[in-house]
């Protein structure tokens, strides 16, 4: 009898593990993949030209996942565009940044 409640017992705790180390991965999965996402839209963004940046910014889809704000700000005697690439997964933020200068003429 004490054999057959210590086996449910550790059966129980051994289902209990389970389930949480596959809720961990599907969490730690959901959360690479946004990361790569927003990873991506910056790669993206920092190919296109400077000038052209402000106008494919406004021009993105509202309803994405992903969300951008672009701020000027100024160094010196230069100008240039700091980017907040930013989304949620599982209510924890992921947040990447990318600052371009303005070309030199």
């Amino acid at each position: 009898m004490a054999g057959v409640a210590f086996l449910a017992i550790a059966t129980g705790f051994a289902v209990q593990m389970h389930h949480s180390g596959r809720t961990f991965d599907r969490v730690s999965m959901d959360r690479l993949e946004r990361q790569l996402a927003v990873e991506n839209e910056a790669q993206r963004l920092s190919l296109i030209p400077y000038e052209d940046l402000a106008g494919v910014v406004e021009q993105r889809d509202p309803e994405s996942d992903i969300q951008i704000q672009i701020d000027p700000f100024e160094a010196g005697s230069r100008d240039g565009l700091h980017l907040s690439i930013q989304t949620t997964v599982h209510s924890q933020p992921l947040q990447h940044h990318v600052w371009r200068m303005e070309p030199n003429e």
